[in-house]
Formats: C-alpha cells, sequence, structure tokens
C-alpha cells in the first residue's frame, strides 16, 4: 500500500516537546536573544500564551510530518535521521531563504539565525524518531 504509514505518538510527542524547549532556548538571552534585537529591523510581537500554544502546536505539527517523512523513506539509527533531518532542512529551509532573499524585510543575518534553529529541530527530530524504530 503506498500510505501504509504507522505513526509513533510518544515519539513524535517526545520530538516535539524537545524541538520546542530548544525553541525556547535558541531564542532567549542565553542563546540569540540579545543578538537578535540588536540586528532586527522590526521589534517582535510579546509573547503570550495563544501565541506559545500556536508555536507549540506548529512544532508538534512539524515533528508529525517528519515522523511521516522518516517512515516513508525507511530512516532506521542516528546517522540515518541526521541525513534525513539535513535533507529537509535543504528542501524547505534553503528554498524559503532564497526567495524570501529579496522579498522581505529581515537581515541575512537574522535569517541565518531562524534557518539554523530550523537546521537543528529537523536534526533532532529526524534522528531522535528514526532511533525509535
Amino acid at each position: 500500500m503506498p500510505f501504509d504509514i504507522s505513526l509513533n505518538i510518544p515519539g513524535i510527542f517526545s520530538a516535539a516537546f524537545i524541538c520546542f524547549a530548544f525553541l525556547a532556548l535558541w531564542f532567549s538571552k542565553a542563546l540569540f536573544g540579545p543578538l537578535l534585537e540588536k540586528v532586527r529591523t522590526r521589534q517582535p510581537e510579546t509573547i503570550t500564551l495563544p501565541r506559545l500554544i500556536f508555536q507549540g502546536l506548529f512544532v508538534l505539527l512539524f515533528c508529525i510530518v517528519m515522523e511521516v517523512f522518516v517512515d516513508s523513506v525507511g530512516a532506521v539509527g542516528m546517522s540515518e535521521g541526521v541525513y534525513v533531518g539535513v535533507a529537509v532542512w535543504l528542501l524547505v529551509s534553503l528554498i524559503h531563504l532564497a526567495v524570501s532573499f529579496k522579498f522581505d524585510g529581515y537581515s541575512m543575518f537574522v535569517k541565518a539565525i531562524y534557518s539554523s534553529y530550523f537546521l537543528v529541530a529537523s536534526v533532532i527530530s529526524a534522528a531522535l524518531l528514526s532511533m525509535w524504530r
């Protein structure tokens, strides 16, 4: 069957929790928060509970899609998961950066920080989900 995909629900929630925690750390004052404040041309919106829930749901959706992708390519083990995570990053984030290069107001440095988070989240979630097989 072409769409015979089994979802690893505990793996998805574990990957989503780790990626969300890493997201909070990535943009905190401990890592890139102060640097982003200096180089941003626009001020970010304030963090509210609905925004956190919205972001958490998108991280969960990302991990569900990553699980489907990892399952579809048959990746098993950490090294294969890392390759899948980098491939997803190349397919999505790098193309997004290339398209948005001229069309939004963010500097390339800000885009690189956002894109590097997506690289780390892609690798972490794909490696975790492929090791969980």
